[in-house]
């Protein structure tokens, strides 16, 4: 089974999200905006191994805790942890403090490291036994990726509510919410980009498909396609 916790954090309400693979007791942290020691906790390292750092794109909610995070492993003498975005989003993740002093928050953001592989060539990933799709989606950002899951087993917490599915699953970043899209009128936003990424990629996925989006609640592809006022 494939448990996904999904967590709010940052001062921009961004969903970071835990996932574990039951099987192989392997862990991935995906978008570590900020609140990296209870990121980290989620991942029950007494009982799994965090197996990498998997980021949508480089915007400072999602990318600006990658830095402590890998510094925290540092201290607990765990001394790799893979960390992945898309080579599009160098300047992003190199302009996180910039973000950070432009809006007066305090200096818990941090510019992303390199990343010990780009996902450019990356049309899967894993997390234990667990595979995914990564799908190039830009648009929001030049290198947003979204990661897929095919039909399987999954335990979805957030809030104190466990849900089980067995359906696909999107986790969508910020391409694709409940009624709405991703911001565009930010540095290296496209808006028709972003309108092509969702129409090729992601609303060619099934209908079934639960999206896990990066702010706001859960919904679906059908839902989007048949409602989204972007397209309709």
């Amino acid at each position: 089974m494939l448990i996904i916790k999904t967590f709010t954090i940052s001062h921009f309400d961004q969903k970071a999200r835990v996932l574990i693979d039951t099987q192989s007791k392997k862990a991935c942290i995906i978008d570590p905006g900020a609140s990296v020691e209870m990121l980290y906790d989620a991942t029950e390292p007494g009982t799994n191994s965090l197996e990498s750092i998997f980021l949508t794109h480089c915007h400072i909610d999602h990318g600006g805790g990658v830095k402590p995070l890998l510094d925290l492993l540092q201290s607990k003498n765990i001394k790799t942890c893979p960390h992945y975005y898309h080579s599009e989003e160098k300047t992003l993740a190199r302009s996180i403090e910039f973000s950070r002093k432009n809006y007066g928050l305090p200096a818990q953001y941090f510019n992303v490291p390199s990343p010990t592989e780009y996902l450019d060539d990356k049309d899967f990933f894993s997390i234990g036994e667990s595979k995914g799709r990564c799908l190039f989606t830009p648009g929001h950002a030049p290198g947003h990726v979204a990661l897929y899951f095919e039909k399987q087993m999954i335990r979805l917490i957030e809030n104190n509510k466990t849900t089980d599915i067995e359906t696909p699953l999107l986790i969508a970043g910020d391409a694709l919410f409940k009624g709405a899209i991703g911001r565009t009128d930010l540095p290296f936003g496209d808006h028709d980009t972003l309108l092509k990424s969702i129409k090729e990629k992601l609303f060619t996925l099934p209908e079934e498909t639960i999206v896990l989006a990066g702010h706001g609640p859960n919904t679906k592809i059908g839902v989007e396609k048949k409602t989204n006022p972007f397209f309709n």
